[in-house]
């Protein structure tokens, strides 16, 4: 018996290129880890931000107005008959790099715009790392049509793993520990100033490090492209390819002769739950994040970023090894979805002073509800592309269309309530004690 399964990992691995298999997932890899790098470091950049905890819905916006990088790569190939994909995608990996390496030294740099001190450096370099992010679901993943289908998931692997890499090295990294409350003299008066205890290694170093993997991932891409190995794992299309289920000319099908069946309301109803799942999770949630968490504690906020930002990746995993559920389950699990994400932003609206504060099990439940909710989203999300995948029409197409609709009303709601609304309060320990 282990012979025979020893000859089948063989027969499995022979059939491929290890080396192809780590450029791909290298590849990647360098699609979202710009992003989702700088989004880690918020339990150390919101103390230090003129922006204070409404940094996470500034960054959220700006996420949403770098949709504009896929569009105009969309204009860009429509109009422009010479349209070199591996060229774009040689700058958009150089400038994801540039960026983050300029990123570690200027992240802390201010200015001041009509009168208020702004995060400028921070928020228009992260800029430029989320056109990448956001270009790369139009150009990245169909450029790996041009290698046999196997290295498409590893090319997948890798772009999980640049949310899960970020946060692990975070977590390595840790904040230091919460505020402790110093009693300072200034101007003759005692003040309590909150002092943050230094982290393992800086920002400034882990950026560093996020700036050397996105190197990395421009050298994969370049031997991907000159390599003799992976040029052999290539594939030639030929002229009369059938019509790629994303096809926006196709016309939009609910029953078709190739046997897949759908009715138009359960379409309807998937697409509605798609754009609601990232309203909550692409646009809403993240940009209240910081109020529901830092009340209690750095620690608990900094175990929130970073252990939610590993539950997305490895819900998405289940969709390897388990058969996916249902309409009626993943129903359910929007039922738990909603209320848990009604639970964190009673916590929001509560802060400074939300239930169970300073108490263990309050961190406990803030740190479990979140990592439960990022759990939730990325395998509702997996669900309905899985039942969305063999539609011979428009479901992918119009998938993609609801996650851009949802994310974008989340982001511009939340950042109204958080920035002029004042729906939500920060919260400063040092207050609360010269209270006492």
């Amino acid at each position: 018996m282990n012979n025979k399964r020893q000859n089948m990992l063989s027969q499995k691995l022979s059939n491929r290129r290890l080396l192809v298999d780590l450029l791909a997932l290298m590849f990647g890899l360098g699609a979202w880890i710009g992003v989702n790098g700088i989004y880690v470091q918020l339990p150390l950049l919101v103390n230090e931000a003129p922006e204070g905890w409404s940094l996470p819905a500034h960054m959220v916006m700006l996420v949403q107005f770098a949709n504009l990088g896929p569009i105009l790569y969309t204009l860009y190939i429509k109009y422009n008959k010479w349209a070199c994909d591996k060229y774009i995608t040689y700058v958009l990996l150089a400038a994801g790099a540039m960026s983050t390496f300029i990123l570690a030294f200027l992240y802390d740099k201010t200015t001041v715009i009509f009168g208020n001190k702004h995060s400028t450096a921070l928020l228009s370099l992260m800029f430029v790392t989320a056109i990448v992010g956001c270009t790369s679901s139009v150009l990245f993943m169909p450029y790996m049509r041009n290698y046999r289908e196997i290295y498409l998931v590893s090319y997948l692997v890798g772009e999980g793993l640049s949310g899960f890499v970020p946060s692990l090295v975070a977590l390595i990294q840790g904040v230091g520990g919460n505020p402790e409350c110093l009693n300072i003299t200034k101007s003759g008066s005692n003040e309590l100033i909150p002092y943050y205890p230094e982290p393992r290694f800086s920002s400034q170093t882990f950026f560093i490090f996020i700036g050397t993997l996105l190197f990395l991932c421009f050298l994969a891409f370049l031997g991907l492209n000159n390599l003799s190995i992976a040029i052999g794992e290539r594939v030639k299309h030929s002229a009369n390819m059938e019509t790629l289920p994303t096809d926006t000319r196709a016309p939009p099908s609910y029953k078709t002769n190739s046997g897949w069946a759908m009715s138009k309301q359960v379409y309807s109803y998937l697409l509605i739950m798609m754009g609601m799942v990232c309203f909550l999770g692409n646009g809403t949630l993240p940009s209240i994040q910081s109020y529901s968490c830092l009340p209690y504690g750095n620690v608990a906020y900094h175990l929130t970023v970073t252990l939610s930002s590993m539950a997305g990746p490895l819900a998405m995993c289940l969709g390897f090894v388990i058969k996916m559920p249902e309409v009626n389950f993943l129903s359910g699990l929007m039922v738990i979805l909603i209320a848990l994400s009604s639970f964190v932003c009673f916590l929001a609206v509560e802060s400074p002073t939300p239930p169970l504060q300073n108490t263990w099990l309050g961190e406990f439940l803030v740190v479990l509800s979140w990592i439960l909710i990022s759990g939730l989203i990325g395998f509702i999300k997996l669900g309905i592309t899985t039942l969305f995948r063999p539609d011979p029409g428009r479901g992918l197409y119009y998938t993609g269309v609801a996650t851009q609709i949802g994310s974008l009303i989340g982001a511009i709601i939340t950042f109204v309530l958080v920035n002029h609304a004042k729906l939500f309060h920060s919260y400063s320990p040092c207050l609360l004690v010269a209270a006492n």
